[in-house]
């Protein structure tokens, strides 16, 4: 596995992020918490992930999150974590989905949750904890899946790298929320890179800009992703985009007058 110090390095170099790249692992039931992470109750809240990926991509902590540390029904609805006993997941989710605006309807509401993979069969999400870090502070050393968050003209050169590099289209994910499973799990389930547009809770809770969007691969591509980057920058596409200046300007009519009367010696 690559070193992640050193990944880190190479995504400042060529991307110039402002924020921390994420390095996210996923933790079994029972396994305990490393060394180097706190609890989000060692900050003195509990909070939903895209909050907690905020404080860690910009304030560089590593937090070790289970689900007695999320204080959002969707996501751990979504994640497969939490008792509702009788109650349906699916059905809780598309009342969530309806009654939260996200969707018009209950039958577009089901039909978006048959989408997402996560929620049952051989995909189904089975970690009871993910370790959130950021990569520069090398505390993981096997991540499951590497988030970027960066602006359009960032985010560009990674879609671009990857496709440099596997010859097909990355493609996106933007739906009605739940941005932290398009983020933490798809990418580890689809085995391919992808770019999320923020959802409404990202950018409300976890206060994601307006100009940020994230770029998520699982993390046995990060070599090819930062071979990419280096080869296509190397072949002229960079970050930030050299602009054509060679070119004669043509200026105003009252410039161009006046330099009629300009001698040149």
């Amino acid at each position: 596995m690559i070193n992640l110090k050193e990944a880190s390095n190479i995504l400042l170099q060529y991307l110039k992020v402002q924020s921390h790249p994420l390095a996210i692992k996923y933790m079994q039931g029972g396994q305990e918490v490393p060394q180097g992470f706190m609890r989000p109750g060692d900050l003195g809240i509990k909070a939903p992930f895209c909050q907690i990926n905020t404080i860690v991509r910009k304030w560089g902590f590593s937090l070790a999150v289970t689900p007695e540390d999320v204080n959002c029904a969707a996501a751990l609805l979504a994640f497969g974590w939490g008792d509702l006993d009788e109650l349906n997941r699916e059905d809780e989710l598309v009342d969530l989905m309806v009654s939260g605006g996200y969707v018009a309807d209950s039958q577009k509401a089901r039909s978006l949750i048959k989408t997402q993979p996560f929620l049952s069969g051989e995909s189904k999400f089975t970690a009871r904890g993910v370790l959130v870090s950021p990569t520069g502070a090398a505390l993981i050393e096997e991540p499951d899946v590497i988030l970027i968050y960066g602006n359009p003209a960032q985010i560009t050169r990674l879609i671009q790298s990857m496709v440099y590099m596997e010859g097909r289209m990355v493609e996106s994910q933007a739906h009605f929320g739940l941005s932290c499973v398009s983020e933490i799990i798809i990418p580890s389930v689809s085995k391919r890179a992808m770019y999320i547009v923020p959802g409404r809770g990202e950018r409300q809770l976890g206060l994601a800009g307006d100009d940020e969007m994230v770029f998520a691969l699982p993390a046995v591509k990060l070599q090819d992703l930062l071979t990419g980057l280096r080869e296509t920058d190397e072949k002229g596409s960079k970050y930030p985009i050299q602009p054509y200046l060679f070119y004669q300007p043509r200026f105003h009519k009252a410039g161009t007058k006046l330099m009629k009367k300009v001698k040149l010696t």
